[in-house]
């Protein structure tokens, strides 16, 4: 058991990996077009820029959920009681992990910082579809992200309502009228 215990600790911030990277952050943020957005805010979502999605609001949802421990719990159990045929349920764990937090560039300078931020997988599999236009959310922390590279940051507002918990990438959202 002590062993199962030690390689889950192991394996866990693997899982970690499909998140919204980022510090997170209580402090209130600016964006760049000059408005200040601080916890308990409320932000009303206005239309999607997408046909049928929002392209910077979407589902937020933590991989390092108690369903993805147990499973790879599980995995782990499997392997230290060498049931080989279970061997390759842990590996395809791992690379669907490595395919969430993996990078499918897009073409504009944004979305290539979102992508550094958040996998397109991830983006394309929680966008907010625009039934949930008009829905009003209210602002819990900031994810923010600084690139190494150009040292701009990148902040997702991480905002709970009716539709659930979200994560809205503020300056392009704003920036395309999808809040």
């Amino acid at each position: 058991m002590k062993t199962n215990v030690i390689i889950l600790l192991l394996l866990a911030p693997m899982l970690v990996l499909a998140q919204i990277k980022g510090k997170n952050s209580k402090d209130p943020y600016t964006s760049e077009n000059g408005t200040t957005f601080k916890k308990g805010d409320k932000i009303t979502l206005a239309k999607a820029s997408k046909d049928n999605n929002f392209a910077y609001v979407y589902s937020f949802k933590s991989s390092f959920s108690v369903g993805n421990i147990i499973k790879t719990a599980k995995n782990v159990n499997d392997v230290a009681n060498l049931n080989v045929k279970s061997t390759q349920g842990i590996k395809n764990a791992i690379n669907t992990t490595k395919s969430v937090a993996g990078n499918d560039l897009l073409k504009t300078s944004i979305s290539n910082l979102q992508n550094k931020v958040v996998s397109q997988k991830y983006i394309d599999d929680n966008a907010l579809a625009t039934d949930f236009s008009g829905k009003t959310y209210t602002i819990i922390s900031f994810k923010v992200f600084t690139d190494d590279e150009t040292g701009k940051q990148i902040v997702h507002a991480i905002a709970k309502g009716k539709g659930g918990k979200i994560a809205i990438l503020i300056d392009a959202a704003q920036e395309n009228g999808e809040i």
